[in-house]
Order: C-alpha cells, then structure tokens, then sequence
C-alpha cells in the first residue's frame, strides 16, 4: 500500500519551525527598547541579535553530528523547551551580558529543533509530495518573520520583557503539544555511537552536500545583506520614514516565504535544482543595480527588491527538497542539516558586514557590484553541483 502524506502532521512541524524563527526575530523588533531600558551600547544590542548565527556559525555541524545519536521528536521536544525556557529566563535580565547568555541558550534550542525537523517531516510524507513538502518547510524562517513584525509591536507596547514571556510560553506550550503528535520515526541504529564516524564519512565524504551548504551560504549572504541594509538604504538614501521603510522590508521578507512555497511547485513541474539556482542568482544580480540605484522612484525598488527576495525564495525550498536524496537515513540527514546550517549562517554573518564595508568605502552605487560576485559564485557553485549530481546518478 503506498504510503499517504500526512498533512495534519506536516502542518504542525511546519508551524514549529515557525514558532522556533519567533524566537530569532523578537530580538531585531526589540533593540530600541532593549538600549533604552537596559542601557545597552550599539554593539551590545547588535550581539542580542546575532547571538542565535554565531551559535549555529560555529557549531552547526557539531550540533546536527550530535543530533543524528538521538530520536528526532526528542530532540524537537528539548529543542523548543530550551528556547521556551531561554527566553523566560531573559525576561528576567537585568544587563545586556545576561541577556545575550540567554540568547545562547535559546539559540542552542532553535538549533536542535531546526534541525529535528526536516527529519521528523521525511517520516510522515509521501516520497512523491517530498520536494513540495520541504519546500514549504524553506519558509519556516521569513514566515516567523513576518508573524513577528506583525505582532511584536503590539506585545512590546506592554514592555520588552512582555515580548520574551509570550514568546517562551509559546514554545514550552507548543514542546508539550508535539509530545502527543504521533510519528512514528525510523528505527535506529542498535549503537549509533558505532555507527557515528561512518555515518560522518557518508554525510561528508561526498562533495554534494557540501555543494549544497556552498549554495545557501552565498544565498544567506545575498538575502541577509539585502534584507538587512534595505531599511537603512530607504532611509538614508531615499528619505523616507523608519515606519515606511520597515513596511516595505516586511513586504519584501513575505515576498521571500512565497518564493520558497513555490519552489514546491517549480519541483512538481520538473524543473531541476541547478536550473533554478542559476535563475535565481543570475535575477539577483541583474537586480542589484535597480535596488540600489539613485535614479528609481521608491515604488520601483520596493518592487525590484520583493520580486529578488522572491525569486532568490526558490533557493532555500529548492536545497532542502534536494538535503534528503543525499542522505539515506534519519541520522545522515541530521548531519547534512548541521553542515547546511553551519554554513549559511557564516552567510547571514559575513553578507551585512561584508555589504556594509562595501557602502561605507565606496558608497550604495558600488553595491551591486559585490551582488554580482555573489550571483556568480551562485552561478558557478550550481554549475558544479549539475556535474556532481549527473555523476552521482550516472553511477547509480
């Protein structure tokens, strides 16, 4: 009897990727009120940002090696527990240094359930509805994104530590309602400790994952630069208000969780995974130089900057389709999901301090110079992926 998806399922741990991404945007809601009633320097505020990237920079694929020894519920459980718990705890702080550990903690919880779920989705889908399925689990991120924007400013309204309690009550609520989802996972391994350094070996020994962590670190570096430095381009450029400028980035990160939803369907209809990577990166090149222009009305750039947003969306949909064909087993998958992780996150670090030297050094005009370096790369690390996965198949 061939096996059926089970949506229900599916949208339940779609949702709880949703609820751990809560977690990391509450933060960058937050800042101005964090300075002023913590007293916390620019510098200080911007580490209660990226604590939850320099977490997953370095330790990602030791924390997906570590994860692949344990059940993939479990580990989403304590996952959400920690990061629920994390930020009750940080409703507490009283200085920005016991904050930011607080943020640590949380940010290990967002790591192990992120990096549960991907394998907790394979389970309960159908293998002929796999690529739409992780495609929409691409979305997890800007998806919890725009929830917090939408609303954040109305729970901030009763006090930033009102925004850190809601949001860790939601996930511990949310860790006990997974707990009665019933999934029955793969059977491991007797000893997965004597199965670790082989599994290691076949998660890493391949030159395909690490093809596709190469792909989403360039992706993460172009989508954290732009998502990131567009207000500020808005602003300082353009005159616009912070109101008007945090709107139009709230369109363009929506924007982005539609283009990973429809990498589901660009799948279903055949295309290939280096055939979208190449459109995409290419679009953002040729893009670039319309966003960052002087000479666009804003309306324009708004619209240039949601469709490159939107287009680049097919990319994290379209490598999460592809993660589970490069690994045969719930514990290969948990390490090629740490290595993915690891390295988009040194994207999502490098790509707004990269871009930001960029402009202080040369101006916005140079900008798209740097998104063309970036496409190309895209360009030449898809090009090689098509090789790797041709031969790959042609040896099967």
């Amino acid at each position: 009897m061939d096996m059926k998806t089970r949506w229900g399922a599916v949208a339940a741990l779609i949702f709880a990727g949703c609820v751990a991404a809560l977690q990391i945007g509450k933060a960058a809601i937050a800042v101005p009120v964090l300075q002023q009633d913590l007293s916390l320097s620019l510098v200080v505020a911007a580490w209660v940002i990226g604590a939850y990237g320099a977490m997953a920079a370095v330790f990602g694929l030791p924390a997906g090696i570590a994860a692949s020894l344990f059940s993939a519920k479990r580990t989403l459980m304590a996952g959400l527990f920690t990061a629920g718990l994390g930020s009750l705890t940080g409703a507490a702080a009283t200085d920005g240094g016991w904050l930011i550990v607080t943020r640590v903690i949380e940010g290990c919880g967002f790591l192990a359930a992120v990096l549960a779920l991907p394998r907790l989705l394979r389970v309960v889908t159908a293998p002929k509805d796999r690529d739409t399925v992780f495609a929409f689990w691409g979305a997890y991120m800007p998806l919890g994104s725009v929830i917090m924007m939408i609303a954040g400013p109305h729970l901030i309204a009763s006090g930033w530590q009102m925004l850190w309690i809601v949001n860790g009550v939601f996930a511990l609520i949310y860790a006990a309602l997974i707990a009665f989802l019933p999934v029955d996972e793969e059977k491991p391994a007797d000893n997965p400790v004597q199965t670790l350094l082989p599994n290691i070996k076949a998660a890493l020994g391949r030159p395909g994952p690490a093809l596709l962590a190469l792909a989403f670190g360039i992706y993460t570096f172009q989508y954290s630069a732009m998502a990131n430095l567009l207000p500020t381009l808005l602003v300082d450029r353009l005159g616009m208000s912070v109101a008007a400028a945090g709107s139009i980035s709230a369109v363009t990160v929506f924007a982005n969780a539609v283009g990973n939803v429809c990498a589901g369907a660009l799948l279903r209809f055949g295309a290939s995974l280096w055939a979208t990577l190449v459109f995409a990166f290419c679009f953002v090149g040729f893009a670039s130089f319309g966003v960052f222009s002087e000479h666009l009305p804003v309306v324009m750039i708004a619209v240039l900057a949601s469709a490159s947003l939107a287009i680049t969306g097919f990319i994290p949909g379209s490598i999460f389709a592809a993660a589970p064909r490069m690994a045969q087993s719930s514990a290969l998958l948990a390490i090629v999901l740490g290595l993915i992780n690891q390295v988009s996150n040194l994207g999502n670090l490098i790509g707004p301090a990269t871009t930001g030297a960029v402009v202080q050094r040369f101006g916005w005009s140079y900008t798209p110079y740097l998104f063309v370096l970036v496409a190309i790369s895209g360009v030449i690390a898809a090009l090689v992926l098509r090789k790797v996965m041709a031969d790959a198949k042609a040896r099967a």
